[in-house]
């Protein structure tokens, strides 16, 4: 329901969840950020550890070549470059650093490596590889992603309904963090550092550092819960959002009847005092039992050995977070494993250009195919080069848009047939 990019305010708002204290200027960042949704960007993204050892681990004694391209593709990652114009259009470049395993596949040739190029425009998902003549298109059918692809449902209102929700959304979380006061027990202030942005330019940055442990997760679950059951901020949003979600219910499904605003909000306001009165009542009584120190207990018990979370951000003088990193290493041992093994997630991520992203064309109708024009253009399918792993996608979704037709048609001939007598 919610427009392209809120996903990203999301994974903001858990990544920077607790910042206050020495971290409170990642806090601010995260809200000043807000204001200027559009950026470009350049970082990579790669799995570390004990990566090489996983077979091992789960008993497995023989290790095929694909096992360990596989492995090396994990520990090479990917790196990413694009521009974010604004929370509906973005593009983004996703090159693979080591491609071994998809050559040996047949789903990459030639000099350059394999890399992706996506584009989100509006309610429109296009993706080309190098080595493709077009994109390919993926239109987002909004009743149909909601399950009631027959609704006859105005789209023009159906968008006004999702604008409402996407700007309630926004200026939820940018409310809620600024507001946010969980104290962490390690974050520090490192101090103004020089930061290189990958356009050249070099800017000063105050670098925090933050490093959380599986103990202080649970501790800030239980923060975070009990505060926004006590939130008004919390309570007015999810009543804002109940109600346009009801009434957008009623836009899409005729047949249930019209209420009024004041009924609509009346129902809102009940249904979601009730919840938080009984979410209340579940975090006293699970507070009581379960400490944060028996949890970690209880999950290492179960093979969760242990986390760390290493973040470091570094911060302009315009509160702009124009450099990140990320290390997240949790250690397990689950009963079938020989020994305990440590896998990680590392991200690193440059942003710049706030509030005057750099520009990119969206591709013309002529420049695209869609599944319905692959399914009718038996030779389109030739756009994507049989050397790429795009074409068995693009295959794919041709099979289901046959599948979807032939159902389709099925259900319009039952619907029109005449009944047989008895």
């Amino acid at each position: 329901m919610w427009k392209k990019g809120s996903a990203l305010l999301v994974a903001g708002m858990l990544l920077l969840t607790g910042c206050s204290g020495e971290a409170s200027l990642v806090r601010d960042s995260i809200v000043a950020s807000l204001d200027k949704p559009n950026y470009d960007f350049e970082g990579t993204l790669k799995l570390t550890g004990d990566i090489d050892k996983l077979p091992e681990a789960f008993g497995e004694t023989a290790v095929t070549k694909e096992d360990q391209a596989l492995l090396a593709a994990l520990k090479a990652g990917v790196t990413l470059k694009g521009s974010q114009l604004d929370m509906d259009n973005a593009k983004v470049q996703f090159e693979v650093n080591d491609d071994k395993l998809l050559r040996d596949n047949k789903l990459w040739d030639g000099d350059k490596k394999a890399s992706v190029e996506l584009i989100v425009a509006d309610d429109n998902f296009y993706a080309k590889t190098p080595l493709d003549s077009k994109y390919l298109k993926i239109s987002a059918d909004t009743t149909g992603a909601l399950g009631m692809s027959d609704s006859k449902a105005d789209p023009a209102k159906l968008k006004e309904y999702q604008d409402k929700m996407n700007d309630l959304t926004i200026n939820f979380v940018k409310k809620y963090i600024a507001k946010y006061g969980y104290a962490l027990s390690n974050a520090k202030n490192l101090g103004v550092e020089t930061v290189t942005l990958p356009n050249g330019e070099k800017v000063q940055a105050t670098h925090v550092n933050i490093k959380i442990d599986a103990k202080e997760l649970v501790k800030m679950f239980f923060f975070t819960a009990n505060d926004a059951v006590a939130s008004k901020d919390v309570k007015d949003f999810a009543i804002d959002m109940m109600v346009l979600a009801n009434s957008l219910q009623e836009e899409l499904n005729p047949e249930l009847g019209k209420t009024t605003e004041a009924e609509k909000r009346a129902l809102a306001e009940q249904t979601v005092a009730e919840g938080l009165k009984s979410a209340k009542q579940w975090l006293d009584e699970t507070g009581k039992v379960y400490t944060p120190e028996k949890i970690v207990e209880e999950m290492k018990k179960e093979g969760f050995q242990g986390l760390a979370w290493n973040l470091d951000f570094y911060i302009d003088n315009a509160k702009m977070p124009v450099h990140q990193k990320s290390a997240l290493n949790v250690t397990i041992q689950l009963p079938e494993m020989k020994q305990p093994l440590t896998v990680g997630l590392e991200a690193d991520q440059y942003a710049y250009n706030f509030g005057k992203a750099t520009k990119f064309a969206i591709p013309a109708k002529d420049a695209a195919l869609t599944a319905e024009q692959l399914y009718e253009d038996k030779k389109a399918i030739e756009s994507f080069s049989s050397k790429g792993f795009l074409r068995p996608f693009a295959e794919s979704l041709v099979e289901q848009y046959q599948w979807q037709k032939e159902w389709e048609e099925e259900m319009e001939a039952e619907a029109t047939a005449e009944p047989v007598a008895p």
